[in-house]
């Protein structure tokens, strides 16, 4: 094993483990000299002999996402003795599902609200319809006039139930 020149500084495992980093080191492409803590956490977790043999049991196209996980596991454990990932996951579960049921609070809130909408336009809409057979002559309105612009006011009702996804059937628009 050749070892560098003097002039490279070796990887952070090897600085660590007061050793000469050679162009071979297996730790030298993932633990670059700029970040001994990465390695410093895995080594106090692993160790390094482990590491090592963890690294050269896994394809070379896979170990950078292997260095990842360790690393980051490495450093929870450090921050979470005793639970490790296990708590941060645990933690995530409990927020998703304290989210989860916030978002069906909110659904059936605008089930209720939707519900609440079509209650207020049938209201609206058989109120119109009761207005138009009270209206006569004496008030010099023209029937066909009323009769267009109430089937102006049903279309847009029926659109308007369609945008806010209410069911619109003939019955519906028999009331209007």
């Amino acid at each position: 094993m050749e070892s560098y020149s003097k002039n490279i500084m070796p990887c952070a495992a090897c600085k660590l483990l007061r050793r000469r980093c050679t162009k071979d080191c297996i730790f030298l492409p993932y633990f670059p000299p700029s970040e001994p803590e990465k390695f410093a956490a895995v080594h106090r977790i692993f160790g390094a002999s482990n590491i090592s043999k963890m690294l050269q049991e896994i394809p070379v196209n896979d170990r950078e996402d292997a260095v990842i996980s360790l690393v980051y596991e490495a450093t929870t454990r450090l921050k979470e003795p005793v639970y490790g990932c296990a708590s941060l996951i645990s933690s995530l579960q409990m927020q998703i599902f304290h989210l989860q049921s916030k978002l069906n609070e909110a659904l059936a809130e605008t089930v209720t609200l939707k519900t609440q909408l079509a209650n207020a336009l049938s209201i609206i809409i058989s109120s119109q319809s009761h207005q138009s057979n009270h209206i006569t002559d004496k008030n010099n309105f023209n029937l066909i006039d009323y009769q267009q612009q109430s089937e102006c006011n049903i279309n847009d009702n029926a659109s308007y139930a369609r945008l806010l996804d209410l069911p619109v059937t003939d019955s519906y628009l028999e009331h209007m």
